[in-house]
């Protein structure tokens, strides 16, 4: 299992925490870091979405619902970590996005 950055003080919205769910079930995954919540008051669709962004020290995901909540996951194997996300069932209402970060030099 994954190490939680800071002992756990960083709360997780609802929607967040069925993804750290599945990232907990999923090996080669060093650590699992959860950031700031924002809150937004835009009309809501009822959608979830996750977008995965591929950075060199594994993956970063945007987790919206309700609310909007980025997380870290160091990983050596992002992709794979991303198709195991796709394929969990719990997560079957989520829209899937991936890219790649971009640096400009």
């Amino acid at each position: 299992m994954a190490k939680p950055r800071g002992r756990e003080h960083t709360s997780l919205t609802e929607t967040a925490k069925l993804v750290v769910r599945e990232l907990k079930k999923i090996p080669n995954i060093k650590m699992i870091a959860p950031g700031e919540i924002r809150v937004y008051r835009k009309g809501t669709s009822g959608r979830r979405h996750l977008t995965a962004t591929i950075t060199t020290a594994g993956l970063q995901l945007i987790i919206t619902g309700q609310s909007v909540q980025h997380i870290a996951v160091h990983t050596t194997k992002p992709q794979w970590v991303i198709d195991q996300l796709k394929n969990a069932k719990s997560l079957r209402d989520f829209a899937f996005k991936s890219r790649e970060r971009t640096t400009d030099v």
